[in-house]
């Protein structure tokens, strides 16, 4: 199957597999996120951190801005004798992290 929207040298069939399965992980992250909305809401919090599809554009953009910032401070950071880039690079890290463990 092939990923991020190439769809050369797929058949009928895998094609409409592939969009089946994408359309299917769409609804679902839907449903995850109206029910994490409808519990905050129960727990006196309307409001959660959303985004309208399962890997949007702006958020595979800004993972890999954070990406490359990360590696920057960290090939640097022997040359800029900086606590405050350091903390930065570590804080950095952190939203990576958490990104990372994101339930889709």
């Amino acid at each position: 199957m092939q990923q991020n929207g190439d769809t050369r040298g797929l058949s009928m069939r895998e094609y409409v597999t592939q969009v089946a399965e994408e359309i299917t992980a769409r609804v679902n992250h839907q449903r995850e996120t109206m029910l994490k909305l409808l519990e905050a809401e129960e727990h006196g919090n309307g409001s959660i951190p959303y985004c309208p599809l399962v890997d949007c554009s702006p958020r595979q953009k800004y993972r890999a801005a954070l990406i490359e910032a990360v590696r920057v401070l960290e090939e640097t950071r022997r040359s800029f004798k900086s606590k405050q880039l350091e903390d930065l690079r570590k804080k950095l890290q952190v939203v990576l992290a958490e990104d990372a463990g994101r339930s889709l």
